[in-house]
């Protein structure tokens, strides 16, 4: 049969270029394609699964070990100190490069002294105060259940998280949205003496 004699020579092309398509788009490395979905809690994003004292570390790690638990390059990083912002994803927690919106996002700084990580400030920042207050009492929740009681002191709740190496691991929660225009929580785990 020649192409001439075809009645609808359209089709013909349509089919090879579908056939084409189809081969071209299995054939390709989908190693850098976005991440596929896997939804996690608020809770969980921000401070981790549990299995660590903050999501991938805990306090005492050296900075090389910190470094590799982050997915992300730093957006700040020298000796004694690492920075990073970080885009509130709970449906593609693996996306840390998406940008991140000013009024829905956490900033992670961990601090160093003498290479081991003394302490982590995560400050986690949403549209409104009622937003972040409904936020601190999932967080809330989640360091009673892990820690026990958690202790007031002023305008923060902290918990004792254990000792080490003669101090007292602690992490302090508390919401600053009344200094701000928006909702604004502040995280802290630090040694104390």
């Amino acid at each position: 049969m020649k192409l001439r004699e075809i009645k609808h020579p359209h089709i013909l092309l349509l089919f090879t270029i579908t056939t084409f398509s189809i081969a071209f788009i299995s054939c390709r490395d989908h190693s850098k394609d976005k991440v596929t979905p896997t939804q996690i809690s608020l809770v969980q994003l921000l401070v981790g699964d549990g299995t660590s004292q903050f999501r991938h570390v805990a306090l005492g790690m050296d900075l090389k070990t910190v470094l590799g638990a982050e997915k992300k390059i730093p957006d700040e990083k020298d000796s004694n100190y690492l920075y990073y912002t970080l885009p509130m994803d709970t449906l593609y927690p693996d996306s840390v490069y998406e940008h991140a919106d000013t009024l829905n996002n956490f900033q992670i700084a961990y601090n160093f002294d003498q290479q081991k990580l003394t302490d982590i400030d995560e400050d986690v920042f949403v549209a409104t105060d009622s937003a972040a207050a409904a936020l601190k009492l999932k967080l809330a929740d989640y360091f009673t259940t892990k820690y026990g009681d958690g202790t007031v002191n002023g305008g923060s709740t902290i918990w004792k998280i254990k000792k080490m190496a003669g101090k007292t691991a602690k992490v302090s929660l508390s919401d600053e949205s009344e200094e701000y225009d928006f909702g604004k929580l502040s995280l802290v785990y630090y040694l104390e003496d």
